[in-house]
């Protein structure tokens, strides 16, 4: 069997549709192992079907609700920038953004208390966070919005156009990435780990690629859906890198914040 056609039934699965055979191969080959893909036993094949998988379900699509291949239909009942209630149950349909909903406003007033109003933006590996605008009370603002899966940021531009938000969302794999648009602040909610698992100390590199004032970093302090507690010692390699830069730290439910100034 061919690389091409082991990518092909990997992403047969309806939640892996979307993304590049590029990544998806990356993914593969580090369970591959340097091993020719034709050679492979039928068992042997599954098992790294099934590998790549679990890898792509842990960086990608584990943070997808049961409604979340339904956001169109969604995105269409949205009718005011500051219809809140709609903007909710799109935010719903992403684990991250549905547990971090109780306390958008308190998460960006406790940022923009640090760094100012920005003028501009950019969201790595944003998944659903830009449908929290009407939450960050800014206006004029420029918004670079990042994803890996060219389907989610053509969402997330049809979002921007229609309500005219000055936006350009941009599919990027952020593990192989030679530049990236200049800003005022840069949100990483809850993805360092997400880039660590596919490339391990990626986020030094990434970090240093990061033209903006300042930088939000955020770490789930538990589990997917809360059912876990996550030790602060697994943050203390990221603790340590920054450990130099002027920083500071708050917390909400199940999710630690660090405000970086480059």
């Amino acid at each position: 069997m061919s690389t091409a056609e082991l990518i092909s039934l990997i992403k047969a699965k309806k939640e892996f549709r979307d993304v590049d055979d590029s990544f998806v191969n990356k993914i593969m080959q580090q369970h591959l192992k340097a091993k020719n893909p034709n050679e492979l036993s039928k068992s042997d094949t599954e098992d790294i079907m099934k590998k790549t998988r679990a890898s792509l379900r842990e960086v990608y699509s584990a943070f997808f609700a049961s409604k979340f291949f339904q956001r169109e239909k969604f995105l269409h009942l949205l009718k005011d920038i500051n219809d809140f209630e709609a903007h909710i149950k799109i935010l719903s349909m992403h684990l991250s953004t549905k547990e971090r909903l109780p306390y958008y406003e308190e998460v960006y007033q406790n940022i923009f208390a640090v760094t100012g109003n920005p003028d501009s933006i950019l969201d790595l590996g944003c998944g659903l966070n830009p449908f929290s605008f009407p939450f960050m009370k800014l206006k004029d603002v420029r918004y670079y919005a990042v994803e890996l899966v060219k389907s989610d940021a053509e969402f997330i531009q049809e979002y921007f156009n229609k309500f005219n938000i000055n936006g350009k969302a941009m599919q990027i794999d952020l593990t192989n990435v030679e530049s990236l648009p200049s800003a005022d602040v840069c949100f990483m909610f809850k993805v360092i780990d997400t880039f660590e698992a596919i490339q391990w100390d990626v986020t030094a590199e990434l970090l240093a690629k990061i033209k903006t004032k300042w930088v939000i970093a955020s770490f789930a302090t538990k589990s997917l859906g809360g059912r876990k507690t996550i030790r602060a010692d697994k943050r203390k390699w990221f603790e340590k890198l920054i450990a130099t830069k002027q920083h500071s730290v708050f917390e909400i439910q199940n999710e630690i914040f660090y405000i970086i100034k480059q």
